[in-house]
């Protein structure tokens, strides 16, 4: 079994492979949408149609990189009255209403994409959560970033703006508990590695052979010889620079630090200054905890 799943990866090294330079997120990208639409947002049928679509839904792209959003909204809505479920139209309709701040208007339009099933629907819950967080709305903004994380390859960044939504209301106990799913899904090379597949996976069809090796590897509890000493090192070094990972172990001290379990804090105060030494916020954290030990 090892030996055919070892075949198995070195029959989709050509297709997966170089996709491993990746796995520390550059697959993933949060925040609106590629006004430079993928290929998955404009899948269509009917030619006809399609060609005059597409263009209104061009137009509306350049006028949402000038800025010009008013004018990008209107032709996207000229787009989707040809084509209604052009995916793409609807995406970039979303960040239109959402770079000119009518977040309601925004959301409605995701929550639509939301209803023909798009390949990443992880993306669309975040933007989601980013409009109901800048609107104030709390409870919805947290709902939708656990809902991107649900569906994400990579959700750690879903679970820290939730967290983060805990930590400000002093709802410390689910901070914690978000940070480290946040940790649980960072700081592993299996969890880059298999994020990574999950992404590939998504791009191809059910029938393709790649998709279907994937499933395999997916599918085993063995672990890749892609996995060498130094891919460990190298995975290792880069986490050790990962700024938001060390803000992650900061949070979670400072959510301790508030219930006052001191002792409990300290570990992650230093894990935070041992990747940056200069990081102010931890060390003033670490200070604070540091003297209250003391005064016990």
């Amino acid at each position: 079994m090892i030996s055919h799943l070892r075949l198995m990866e070195h029959k989709t090294n050509t297709a997966i492979g170089f996709f491993i330079l990746f796995i520390w997120g550059i697959l993933v990208v949060f925040g609106v949408f590629t006004i430079i639409s993928p290929d998955w947002l404009t899948a269509l049928s009917n030619p006809g149609k399609n060609v005059e679509a597409i263009s209104f839904k061009d137009a509306g792209d350049q006028s949402l990189k000038a800025e010009k959003y008013q004018l990008a909204i209107s032709q996207y809505k000229s787009a989707l009255k040809i084509v209604p479920d052009l995916k793409s139209a609807i995406a970039n309709l979303a960040v239109a209403y959402q770079r000119s701040g009518n977040f309601s208007k925004s959301i409605i339009a995701f929550k639509h994409l939301l209803t023909l099933e798009p390949e990443y629907p992880e993306v669309i819950y975040y933007n989601m959560g980013e409009m109901y967080e800048k609107s104030g709305q709390t409870e919805k903004a947290v709902s939708s970033y656990l809902k991107s994380a649900e569906e994400a390859s990579f959700p750690e960044k879903s679970y820290q703006k939730a967290g983060q939504i805990y930590m400000d209301t002093e709802r410390f106990d689910e901070a914690i508990v978000c940070y480290n799913k946040a940790l649980e899904h960072k700081y592993t090379i299996e969890n880059a590695y298999r994020g990574m597949l999950l992404n590939q996976q998504k791009v191809l069809a059910d029938s393709n052979i790649t998709f279907e090796r994937i499933s395999v590897i997916l599918s085993t509890e063995q672990q890749p010889e892609v996995f060498s000493k130094y891919d460990r090192l190298v995975f290792k070094e880069q986490l050790g620079s990962d700024l938001a990972l060390a803000k992650t172990y900061n949070n979670i001290g400072f959510c301790l630090a508030k219930q006052a379990k001191y002792e409990l804090s300290l570990p992650y105060f230093s894990m935070a200054l041992s990747m940056f030494p200069n990081y102010t916020e931890a060390r003033n954290n670490k200070r604070f905890v540091d003297r209250e030990l003391a005064n016990q």
